[in-house]
């Protein structure tokens, strides 16, 4: 009989490097050194400085228009609310 302490190291599920929010299951969200990137799928989608508001505002806009992520994941990784995705897609 296998030993249910091992089968779990055997299949343990990696946690994220610091720094790292996952999005969704494709979409990660990455911050080291004051520069923030957004990846899919290992691409980097794109990538600013952590205090640029514009660029923040795209990549969250880019994620949602182009079908990576859903609304409430994005506010969720970006720390704001999905009313805050919307008025992107308004300013946008």
């Amino acid at each position: 009989m296998p030993d249910p302490e091992r089968q779990a190291e055997l299949f343990a599920i990696p946690s994220p490097p610091p720094g790292c929010e996952a999005i969704n299951d494709r979409c990660m969200l990455r911050t080291a050194g004051g520069r923030r990137m957004v990846i899919v799928s290992g691409i980097v989608l794109a990538h600013y400085a952590v205090g640029d508001r514009i660029a923040e505002a795209h990549a969250r806009l880019a994620l949602v228009e182009q079908g990576w992520a859903e609304q409430n994941d994005v506010a969720r990784a970006f720390g704001c609310c999905a009313r805050t995705v919307r008025r992107d897609e308004r300013r946008f």
